[in-house]
């Protein structure tokens, strides 16, 4: 039992690694984006004629351009790639402290001292970068909404106003206080562990 518990462990800790280095090209192919959407985002938002508003796809006509606060969508394009590159930053961490939580555990010592530490820190990184992904996510929604002249490119006579709701995930809270929870029992466990090493 403990030889398949290492040997799971060290696979798990493999497949970790391999996923760090793709959030590493993540975080490179984002950061490349943001200086060419600064530099010529505006040319490629000009070309693009169609409007995509949650599940709603409009076809602009020829005079599209009057409809668009360029400016506006580029800066949500750049909100957007940043919030990428601090997501697969936070993701990143988090693979480090599982990883940190998985070494003792190749050697077969599941309960070691320090495993509750890093599962706190693991739950306040997700809270932290959580928190900020989903604000990230939430002001670049602003953005894009912003940038369409709405009550030009809608029949005017049609809509009396408008309004938008914007989605605020809690996953990260929640996510955060069962590893709040598990911090908890390993804590109990190493607490255990000590003692029994004691004893022997």
């Amino acid at each position: 039992m403990n030889a398949k518990f290492m040997k799971t462990s060290k696979i798990i800790d493999r497949i970790l690694k391999i996923v760090q280095g793709f959030l590493v090209a993540g975080v490179i192919v984002c950061a490349i984006f943001i200086p060419l959407t600064a530099v010529l985002g505006t040319k490629i938002i000009a070309d693009a004629s169609t409007v995509e508003l949650g599940g709603l796809n409009i076809v602009l006509a020829g005079d599209y351009h009057n409809y668009l606060d360029l400016s506006g969508i580029k800066m949500s394009i750049i909100i957007v790639l940043i919030t990428a590159i601090i997501s697969c930053a936070v993701a990143w961490l988090c693979l480090r402290k599982i990883r940190d939580i998985l070494s003792p555990m190749k050697e077969g010592r599941p309960f070691e001292e320090g495993i509750s530490k890093n599962i706190r820190q693991l739950a306040l990184i997700i809270l932290v970068g959580g928190g900020i992904a989903e604000a990230g996510g939430a002001i670049g929604q602003v953005f894009t909404i912003k940038a369409y002249n709405l009550a030009t490119l809608f029949n005017n006579a049609a809509i009396d106003h408008a309004t938008y709701d914007y989605n605020f995930s809690l996953w990260f809270i929640i996510v955060a206080l069962i590893l709040f929870f598990l911090s908890y029992v390993f804590r109990y466990g190493e607490e255990l562990q000590k003692e029994s090493d004691e004893t022997l």
